[in-house]
């Protein structure tokens, strides 16, 4: 997500063998991320040894406070926590 936006919901999406992951830019607000399992994007190693390369399963650029975080699953975030790799829960 790039650019400014208020009120964005990013929910129950699979993001897998991307070079970015997720990217929430810094003009975002007001932004949720709910039950998305996001994982095998190139590991913090790449980034380190390809500084232009994102590297990160979720990157977070957006201020403080801005963007809410619930039940996802990610190995490597910016800015996002990252639980242990379960498998979310199912309805």
């Amino acid at each position: 997500m790039t650019g400014s936006g208020s009120g964005n919901v990013i929910e129950q999406n699979r993001v897998t063998g991307n070079t970015q992951g997720i990217f929430i830019g810094a003009g975002a607000r007001n932004t949720t991320l709910r039950d998305n399992t996001v994982v095998g994007n190139p590991g913090i190693q790449v980034g380190h040894s390809h500084r232009e390369a994102r590297t990160a399963d979720i990157v977070n650029l957006a201020p403080d406070g801005q963007t809410k975080f619930e039940r996802n699953v990610c190995v490597s975030g910016v800015n996002a926590p990252c639980p242990v790799i379960t498998r979310p829960p199912q309805d």
